[in-house]
C-alpha cells in the first residue's frame, strides 16, 4: 500500500474515496493531508461518515448479499444471464471461480475496513469520551466486515474447531503489509475483541444508523451462535432483549416494516441498519432491482409454502406476486423503500434476532423456553390458536430444533444471509429441486462440508498477494 492523502469530500455526509488495484492496495487521492484529517473531533467525525458511506456503496453491500442470499434454497434465480447488476447467476448455481463478479464484495469490505482502521489508529484508547465514540462506531464496523468476510469466503466455525483459514484480519494501515489468512477462529476472537472493545466506548444515545452498545452484544449474541458457544449466545441475546430499549413492531408498523429507512419513531425494533435516504438511489444496483424489479431472483416454492403453511400469517405481505414467463410467481419487496426499488435501508439487527438466536440456544437444553420465543414472533406475525408450537406438537417437525429453524428461514429470509448461517453451523445442505425450471442450481443437493459453499478469493488479490492461500473450488 501507498499511503499519501486522504480525500474527504461532501455528498451527504462527508465521504472517503480512494481508488485502489486491490483491497489492500490502497491509494487515496490527494486533497487533504492526513494528519489532518485524522486530527480533531470534527474531522475525525467527517472520516468515520466516510466509512458509513463505503459500507452502504453498491459496490459492497449488493455484492454481498448475493453471495450470502442466492445461495441459499429461499430463492430460484428465473433466468440464467446475468442482468446489469449481478452476477448472480455464479453464486446461485454454485459454480465458483476465481473471477466471480460479486467476490468484488472481498475489496469492497476491505476499503471501509481499511479507513476504520485510520480512524480506530488515530484516537487513543484513554480519548476523550466523544472521540471514544467514534472509536467505539469503528470498531464495531471493522468486526462486522471482518465476519461478513469470514462468513462468505471461511468455512463454518462449527467444522474443524475454527481452525480452516478465514479472512486476514486488518487491524492496521501499514502500507507494506502482505497479510496471511487468520483462521477461522483467529477472525472470531478478534471480532469479539473488538466488539466487546467498542461497547465500553459507546455512551451516545444515537439513531439505528449508527453502532451502539446494544449493537455490539446483538453482534457478540450472533458470533457465539454461529461459533456453537450457545451460552454465551444466549447471554448477549439477553442483555439486548433486556435491556428495555427495543419492543417488536406489531400492527401495520409490521406490515411497513421494510418500506422505511427504520427512522420513525414507531420502529423500536431495528438496532442497527444501514441506512439510505430516499434521494439515494442506486439506480440498477439498488438491492430490489434483482429481487423485484427485473423478477430475477423469486420466492422458493419451499419458502412460501411454508408462509403458506399456518393461515393469518402476515409475513406473507413482505412478497409480491408478479407475472412471469412461467406464469405468477412471488418476490421480495424487503428492498423497496417508499415505493422505490433503487433504494433500500438494510437490516443487519433488529430485536427478532434476539428472540430467535436465544430460541435457538436454548432448543436442545431447555426446549419449552424456544417454543417461547418463536410463539412470540408468531404470534406478532398473527398466527393464534393451534398455529403456535406446543411440546405435545411440533407440526410435523423432529426436533425443536427444526421448529427454531423453519421459524428463522421464515421470519428472515432475504435478510442479510440468515438462512445460509443456519445450514451451515448446523451442518445442513443446501437443497433445491424446483419443478420445471432449467436454470442452472435449481436441482442441487449441497452438503455443508462441500467445497462450493464458501467462495474463492478473487483471483487478483492472490496475484497482488501470494501469503493468501486459495480456497479449493
Amino acid at each position: 500500500m501507498n499511503i499519501k492523502r486522504l480525500s474527504i469530500i461532501g455528498i451527504t455526509s462527508f465521504m472517503l474515496i480512494c481508488s485502489c488495484k486491490s483491497a489492500l492496495d490502497l491509494k487515496p487521492k490527494t486533497d487533504l493531508d492526513v494528519e489532518k484529517a485524522l486530527t480533531g473531533y470534527e474531522n475525525l467525525k467527517a472520516a468515520l461518515s466516510g466509512v458509513y458511506s463505503l459500507v452502504n456503496s453498491y459496490k459492497y453491500y449488493g455484492p454481498y448479499l448475493n453471495l450470502v442470499e442466492l445461495s441459499t434454497d429461499n430463492v430460484e434465480v428465473m433466468k440464467a444471464g446475468n442482468n446489469a447488476t449481478t452476477a448472480g447467476i455464479e453464486c446461485y448455481s454454485f459454480k465458483r471461480t476465481a473471477s466471480m463478479m460479486d467476490i468484488q464484495a472481498w475489496q469492497n469490505a476491505y476499503k471501509p475496513i481499511y479507513h476504520a482502521n485510520m480512524v480506530i489508529n488515530a484516537i487513543a484508547d484513554n480519548a476523550a469520551p466523544n472521540l471514544l465514540q467514534l472509536k467505539g462506531e469503528a470498531l464495531f464496523l471493522r468486526a462486522m466486515l471482518h465476519m461478513q468476510l469470514v462468513q462468505a469466503f471461511g468455512r463454518p466455525y462449527v467444522q474443524n474447531g475454527g481452525s480452516n483459514p478465514g479472512v486476514p484480519y486488518m487491524v492496521s494501515t501499514d502500507p507494506a503489509l502482505l497479510p496471511f489468512r487468520n483462521t477461522v477462529k483467529e477472525v472470531y476472537a478478534l471480532a469479539a475483541a473488538d466488539y466487546e472493545k467498542a461497547a465500553g466506548m459507546l455512551s451516545e444515545t444515537k439513531s439505528n444508523a449508527y453502532a451502539g452498545k446494544t449493537a455490539c452484544w446483538a453482534a457478540l449474541a450472533d458470533l457465539y451462535l454461529n461459533a456453537g458457544d450457545n451460552a454465551k449466545a444466549l447471554t448477549y441475546a439477553e442483555k439486548v432483549i433486556n435491556s428495555n430499549q427495543y419492543s417488536l413492531v406489531t400492527g401495520s408498523n409490521y406490515l411497513t416494516y421494510f418500506s422505511t429507512d427504520h427512522s420513525g419513531a414507531a420502529d423500536k425494533e431495528t438496532i442497527f441498519t444501514i441506512k439510505s435516504v430516499d434521494g439515494q438511489g442506486k439506480g440498477f444496483y439498488g438491492l430490489g432491482y434483482s429481487y423485484t424489479q427485473t423478477k430475477y431472483a423469486a420466492v422458493s416454492v419451499p419458502l412460501l409454502s411454508l408462509l403458506n403453511e399456518t393461515t393469518g400469517d402476515v409475513r406473507l405481505a413482505f412478497y409480491t406476486k408478479l407475472p412471469t414467463a412461467s406464469g405468477d410467481r412471488y418476490f421480495t419487496n424487503k428492498f423497496i423503500q417508499n415505493g422505490n426499488p433503487a433504494v433500500s435501508s438494510p437490516v443487519i439487527y433488529r430485536l427478532a434476532d434476539m428472540y430467535l438466536i436465544r430460541a435457538e440456544a436454548n432448543a436442545a437444553a431447555n426446549p419449552q423456553a424456544a417454543l417461547d420465543d418463536v410463539n412470540l414472533l408468531r404470534k406478532r406475525a398473527g398466527i393464534t390458536g393451534s398455529g403456535l408450537y406446543q411440546l405435545s406438537d411440533l407440526h410435523g417437525r423432529a426436533n425443536v430444533l427444526q421448529v427454531v429453524l423453519d421459524e428463522g428461514r421464515m421470519e428472515f429470509a432475504f435478510e442479510n444471509g440468515r438462512r445460509r448461517a443456519a445450514l451451515l453451523r448446523n451442518g445442513l445442505p443446501v437443497i433445491r429441486d424446483y419443478a420445471g425450471s432449467t436454470v442452472p442450481g435449481s436441482h442441487i443437493n449441497i452438503p455443508a462440508t462441500d467445497n462450493s459453499m464458501i467462495y474463492p478469493i478473487p483471483a487478483t488479490e492472490v496475484t497482488v498477494n501470494p501469503n493468501l492461500t486459495q480456497n479449493p473450488f
